[in-house]
């Protein structure tokens, strides 16, 4: 018997890397803590893995983030979750929908465990999901921060899917695949067989449509406010309708409120006296148009400027940069998501200031 004690020192690149075939599955409705557990394993599989690790640890701590749940109490949380997780079936579909096949998440048949203790969760992973997880090659990405935030599972599925459609800048969807996203299609008996009702017609979760868009959509919309996934949206209905009654809605169409996300440096930029020639010198220490219109922003000219002369001090010393592509765009990214977190700090340290303001001023006027 195996001991699942750490072997080793988790190391996360602060993004999920995902297979459209895993965002767009069938998935069921789990909880939060089997979301988070698995994102922080994805997150572990580097760009230049080639398989999978024999098996993945994660400190408890690290899946407790933005609850108030504590670390001693929270043994059932994770023990549920794991039980979740054994349970998982991933489903697939052919684009033809001709066939279709499912694999469990979990590797529960090797000699090491899958389970926790003393702090530290360990995971197996099924190898046969290797494809999906480790170089492949239509993927879509989304920062792990806000998302171990999230408290609703709809949230995450959201986080998830709009991610999939940030270059496009919405997503829109008929209701009945819709349905399948979030896990409010047929219900199934345990056999996996469908549920009837006493006319032999399948049962749905939220069969009114109205229904369903109120059940899945009231968290994500409140909890991915302010977000790169705030949202917007709107009903599509049907044309023409054969008989008399109200239209039905086909459609739904979600578009986010930051718009698609850039791709190509914008031609303002390139114009403006100032931004242009730190374009120019950004590009000349190899960063990519990508990353500069991703993390510009963020960092604000001052920023640039002082990771260019850093840069350029590092390069006249002994120890000079001789991949400018990898080191240049590693340092930029590392110093933009620092200045993004640095700015939900400030803000997180803001709404307290004011609160403890108005504590204050209450206290004051209770006097």
């Amino acid at each position: 018997m195996l001991e699942l004690d750490l072997k080793y020192e988790p190391e996360y690149r602060g993004e999920v890397k995902q297979h459209w075939n895993v965002t767009f599955a069938h998935q069921k409705k789990i909880s939060v803590y089997s979301k988070r557990i698995l994102a922080r394993v994805i997150d572990q599989i580097r760009d230049n893995d080639y398989q999978l690790r024999e098996f993945y640890q994660i400190h408890v701590s690290s899946i407790l983030e933005g609850t108030d749940i504590e670390i001693d109490t929270a043994y059932s949380k994770i023990k549920g979750a794991l039980y979740e997780l054994a349970d998982v079936k991933w489903e697939f579909e052919s684009i033809d929908r001709s066939e279709w096949y499912f694999r469990h998440l979990l590797d529960t048949t090797k000699e090491r465990r899958v389970g926790y203790k003393d702090g530290i969760i360990t995971i197996l992973l099924n190898p046969q999901l290797a494809p999906y997880l480790v170089k492949a090659a239509h993927y879509s990405k989304f920062p792990l921060h806000g998302y171990m935030n999230l408290k609703s599972w709809y949230s995450m599925r959201f986080f998830e899917i709009l991610s999939a459609f940030q270059d496009k800048g919405f997503w829109e969807v008929p209701v009945e695949e819709y349905r399948q996203y979030m896990d409010c299609w047929y219900e199934y008996d345990k056999r996996g067989q469908v549920k009837k009702d006493k006319d032999g017609n399948p049962l749905l979760k939220y069969p009114k449509t109205k229904l369903l868009i109120d059940y899945t959509m009231k968290e994500p919309l409140k909890e991915l406010a302010g977000t790169d996934y705030e949202f917007t949206f709107t009903p599509i209905y049907e044309v023409t309708r054969a008989v008399k009654g109200r239209k039905k809605i086909i459609r739904l169409r979600f578009d986010l409120k930051k718009g698609p996300a850039l791709k190509d440096i914008p031609e303002s930029w390139l114009q403006h006296t100032e931004t242009g020639s730190i374009v120019q010198r950004l590009r000349e220490w190899k960063v990519t148009d990508r990353n500069i219109v991703q993390y510009a922003p963020i960092l604000k000219q001052a920023g640039v400027l002082e990771l260019l002369r850093a840069w350029e001090l590092k390069n006249r010393s002994n120890r000079h940069i001789d991949d400018k592509l990898r080191y240049c765009n590693a340092a930029f990214v590392r110093a933009g998501k620092q200045a993004l977190e640095d700015a939900k700090q400030t803000k997180i340290d803001a709404k307290h200031e004011a609160a403890e303001a108005k504590l204050i001023v209450q206290q004051a006027l209770n006097l």
